[in-house]
């Protein structure tokens, strides 16, 4: 099989990644660029316009890279510069903390989306949830340290009093059909 050959190395999106941690020095705490490797790929389309790759042993070994951010050009090209920010904040935000420390639990992993964005994803672009497609989103570039702080939103569970989520006893489901073979249920009594 042939190798993909239409991708190239870019400095753009390390650059970016850069001047964040420049302008929020507390925000990603122990990220380091140096173990991201960027690509560029050319001609291949894509729902998104950067990817997130964990680099997994034993390949790691021979690149001294954590990760792989690739960026499709076709659709970075599309984009403009607050964009360009976002897609790259948001990729920042699917990294851990400890992500590059290898004694850490959290290395080499990716985080999953808080509902379907990250909470600092969401802060930095002014609270719009999205902001590929809504002009009003922010760039955070633009953003200070303290706007970020105050559109993060506060999450908690709801309360057991106030008709929260109550957890399943199994006094709670006895007798109650399960809809598996071979198991008593409550609509067919046993036999006696």
């Amino acid at each position: 099989m042939p190798k993909f050959v239409d991708y190239h190395s870019d400095k753009e999106v390390s650059d970016i990644m850069e001047k964040f941690l420049e302008r929020f020095p507390g925000m990603f705490e122990g990220f380091d660029v140096a173990k991201i490797g960027f690509v560029t790929t050319l001609k291949k389309k894509s729902k998104v316009p950067v990817k997130l790759h964990c680099v997994k042993y034993p390949f790691d070994v021979w690149m001294s890279k954590v990760y792989i951010v690739e960026v499709f050009q076709t659709y970075w090209k599309r984009m403009d510069v607050k964009k360009r920010n976002l897609a790259v904040f948001s990729t920042m935000c699917a990294i851990p903390d400890a992500a590059f420390d290898e004694q850490s639990k959290q290395y080499g992993k990716k985080l999953t989306p808080e509902i379907r964005m990250f909470m600092k994803e969401y802060a930095a672009c002014g609270g719009v949830p999205n902001w590929m497609e809504n002009p009003a989103a922010a760039d955070p570039m633009e953003r200070t340290t303290e706007d970020i702080a105050k559109d993060i939103p506060e999450v908690e569970a709801i309360p057991e009093s106030d008709g929260g989520r109550i957890p399943v006893t199994q006094d709670a489901i006895e007798g109650v059909d399960t809809g598996k073979k071979g198991k008593a249920s409550a609509a067919k009594p046993k036999a006696k």
